[in-house]
């Protein structure tokens, strides 16, 4: 939208302006406001920033008064030194008076404005006056696409813990990351620019949550999506495993769907042996994930043999799981889980919900019994590398 004020007293030359500026500018982009005299003029500027201001340099200074030669010059003046006035971005001169016009002609270029003679029979002015619409609009589209452009990342990429965005920064060892904080969010982003394999250039930013859990990581990637304009959220780090012959510590598991397991009730029953047992109850909560961002997951494994990567179903709850019982009976609702983590299906739930993509993807560090932090980096590290790989190559 651009903002024009028509400082004239002549009806018939606003209208004329008016024309002018409508054929130029589409239907809906311009709002134009008039005012017949100087005060007039000040008071509408200094409610309101204009980005263009008409200004005829012969015109009344209240109303009721005569025109004033001086009023536009003086008033132009005034605009620079009169702090409650907003400066419009630009200003054009109007006068049908050759010798008003010979006189300011030069302290108009002085201030980097522009002077056009106004005739009834030389129609040169309106063909001046539509190139300097158009130039206008033009920056001032330029300036808004700049301005909604500054916050705006193609993909984010998060962790839920320290010790995994540490693992991150080492993987993407390539990139210069800088430090970015933003009044409103408790967090340290990084952000830095990909060059991928087509030629693409991607500005990623990166974040901690620093806790575990669904709270947190809803929190930081639901900000990601509508403050930075992400469009994409990866999650690499550490997830529990599922014990099966086919997955080893290390491996990287790629979520094709998340589980909800929380929203049911551990009871205690007793078996056919008298012996007490924990049995989950729960409705499961299933969230896919974006196919295309799994379809390119896909193509890109048969070129990675540095790693070994299952696309699969994974599980998630609000507890870091060492009972074996629980996991055997998640086992039994589903035989095709093949990891388990406490932050995933906030991270899908909140993309769900917004319509944006994510893709989480973590490495074994262990199969929920006896824990230990042997292979908490190496997992980490191996899941955030693979992502590098998979952006650069595919994205």
């Amino acid at each position: 939208m651009i903002d024009i004020l028509i400082m004239d007293d002549s009806d018939q030359k606003v209208g004329e302006l008016r024309q002018v500026v409508t054929t130029v500018l589409p239907d809906g982009e311009v709002n134009i406001d008039t005012a017949p005299n100087i005060f007039e003029g000040r008071t509408l500027m200094q409610a309101r920033q204009y980005d263009l201001l008409v200004l005829d340099m012969v015109m009344p200074n209240h109303v009721d008064e005569e025109q004033s030669h001086t009023a536009g010059a003086e008033y132009l003046d005034e605009i620079y030194q009169n702090q409650s006035i907003k400066t419009p971005l630009q200003i054009i001169g109007l006068t049908e008076y050759e010798k008003e016009f010979t006189q300011q002609q030069q302290d108009f270029r002085d201030k980097l404005w522009h002077l056009l003679f106004y005739s009834h029979v030389d129609t040169r002015w309106r063909k001046d006056l539509k190139q300097k619409i158009i130039q206008l609009h033009q920056f001032k589209h330029s300036l808004e696409e700049s301005l909604n452009n500054r916050d705006k990342y193609d993909i984010a990429i998060i962790c839920a813990l320290n010790e995994e965005f540490e693992q991150l920064l080492k993987a993407f060892n390539r990139n210069e990351w800088t430090y970015l904080s933003h009044t409103s969010l408790p967090y340290t982003f990084r952000t830095t620019t990909i060059n991928t394999a087509g030629l693409h250039e991607l500005r990623v930013i990166a974040a901690c949550a620093d806790k575990p859990g669904v709270c947190a990581t809803s929190v930081l990637s639901t900000a990601l999506y509508t403050i930075f304009n992400v469009d994409t959220i990866f999650m690499t780090g550490i997830t529990a495993g599922f014990t099966d012959k086919n997955i080893n510590y290390e491996d990287i598991i790629v979520a094709e769907s998340i589980n909800d397991y929380a929203i049911g009730k551990v009871v205690e029953t007793e078996n056919d042996e008298h012996q007490a047992e924990i049995r989950l109850l729960h409705e499961i909560q299933q969230i896919p994930a974006n196919r295309s961002l799994i379809s390119k997951v896909s193509s890109f494994m048969n070129d990675c043999g540095d790693y070994n990567v299952h696309i699969s179903k994974t599980v998630c709850g609000p507890f870091v799981m060492t009972s074996q019982t629980i996991m055997d009976s998640l086992r039994q609702d589903d035989r095709k889980y093949q990891a388990l983590d406490m932050e995933g299906f906030a991270l899908y739930l909140a993309a769900h919900t917004l319509e944006k993509k994510a893709l989480w993807i973590k490495g074994i560090s262990d199969f929920g019994v006896g824990k230990d932090d042997t292979h908490h980096q190496a997992a980490a590290y191996k899941s955030a590398r693979f992502l590098y790989a998979l952006i650069r190559e595919t994205l």
